[in-house]
């Protein structure tokens, strides 16, 4: 388990590092954490929610926060220990009236800009965070890693965006720290968001091992596959690569060939061959490559691998590609232009036979395929 462990950090550190974890929907991404909330407030206060009421005339909810703690203070508070939120916040029943807010200050007074409901769990989860040396990524996330099954929906979920919010290469670093079996217990509880199953086995194939590969073998050969798996596909199988890379390239050219399976798995698919191209390059290009020529037969899907392997320089399967041209399922204009741009990207000698050909029954095409490329400046360098 060392070494692939130690091969995937070599390889994953080689290339640019992704803005966030690929396995996370942009919108969880952009969801600011805990700690980084409490990074831009100028007073961050723990307290109890009480007198919640309407503004008859205005419609307005207010509600006071009596402060109990200020977990970051400002001058602009002065001896206030009871802040007005401007939201109707009712404590209903058994639900807690513990909340946590932040504040800018604005005009010499203190503004709330962000506050969730907390406990004591919440506030030393928070003081724990914002204690960790931003510069030392694997420390940050082993911190986080532990609260990732925590009780506290609160803590849990913002340990996740923490993650999110990570560079797949930081992941990497950190793997050390993962305990494959807490992972797998994550993944397997029903209760766990389907938003974060992809992260979750991404993470058990940078750490685990054998039975871990075998683990998410199974869950991807589900028939018919769960929503769940379905929602979490791609970071299921990166997962699943990572640790056993026959088997897992095997499975990903096979699932991408299966026209019976449904569009959404499929495409989630080709996201992870394209996580896997970018972050291990030459090592795996063989098996790219397969999956590539999969997909050109599909006139659905045909214009996405001409795409990308125009985009990576990869002309080894020219031949493939301007075969599919004449189809009458890769008639559709997208697929049609993407092999035309493919073409005139390509140094190879049949390319330069297949453009001619083309030029001779369709010059307009090629006239404006070449002046998108020239417009938007897409070709890769010859």
């Amino acid at each position: 388990m060392l070494r692939t462990v130690t091969v995937v950090v070599a390889l994953v550190l080689a290339v640019p590092p992704a803005p966030a974890c690929t396995f996370c929907g942009d919108n969880v991404r952009t969801r600011p954490t805990l700690r980084v909330q409490y990074a831009q407030a100028k007073a961050v206060l723990y307290g109890q929610l009480k007198n919640p009421r309407i503004d008859q005339k205005t419609d307005e909810g207010f509600t006071d926060l009596n402060v109990g703690a200020a977990l970051k203070d400002d001058p602009a508070r002065g001896n206030q220990n009871v802040l007005v939120l401007r939201s109707y916040l009712p404590v209903v029943g058994d639900t807690p009236p513990d909340y946590l807010v932040f504040c800018g200050v604005s005009e010499g007074k203190l503004a709330v800009t962000g506050g969730v409901p907390s406990s004591a769990a919440v506030v030393e989860y928070l003081k724990g965070a914002v204690k960790l040396d931003a510069t030392d990524a694997a420390a940050r996330l082993a911190y986080f890693f532990k609260h990732l099954g925590s009780t506290n929906a609160i803590v849990a979920a913002d340990a996740f965006v923490e993650f999110a919010r990570a560079s797949d290469a930081d992941i990497v670093k950190a793997a050390k720290h993962f305990d494959p079996a807490a992972l797998r217990k994550l993944i397997t509880d029903e209760n766990t968001p389907a938003e974060r199953l992809g992260v979750f086995a991404f993470l058990l194939g940078v750490s685990g091992g054998r039975d871990d590969a075998a683990f998410l073998e199974k869950l991807l050969k589900q028939s018919p596959a769960p929503e769940r798996v379905r929602e979490a596909f791609g970071g299921l199988l990166a997962g699943f690569v990572l640790l056993d890379g026959k088997n897992g390239w095997a499975f990903t050219t096979a699932t991408l060939a299966d026209t019976n399976q449904s569009y959404s798995v499929r495409l989630s698919t080709l996201g992870t061959v394209r996580f896997l191209q970018a972050t291990r390059g030459a090592e795996c290009k063989a098996e790219v490559l397969k999956c590539c020529a999969a997909l050109l037969p599909d006139g659905d899907f045909a214009d996405q691998a001409v795409e990308d392997l125009r985009r990576w320089g990869w002309w080894d399967l020219s031949a493939d590609v301007f075969a599919q041209f004449a189809k009458p399922t890769h008639s559709a204009p997208i697929v049609r232009r993407g092999i035309v741009r493919y073409g005139l990207s390509c140094p190879n000698e049949d390319a330069k036979k297949f453009i001619a050909a083309v030029k001779q029954n369709d010059p307009k095409l090629v006239a404006a395929v070449e002046e998108m490329l020239k417009l938007y400046e897409l070709a890769p360098k010859k």
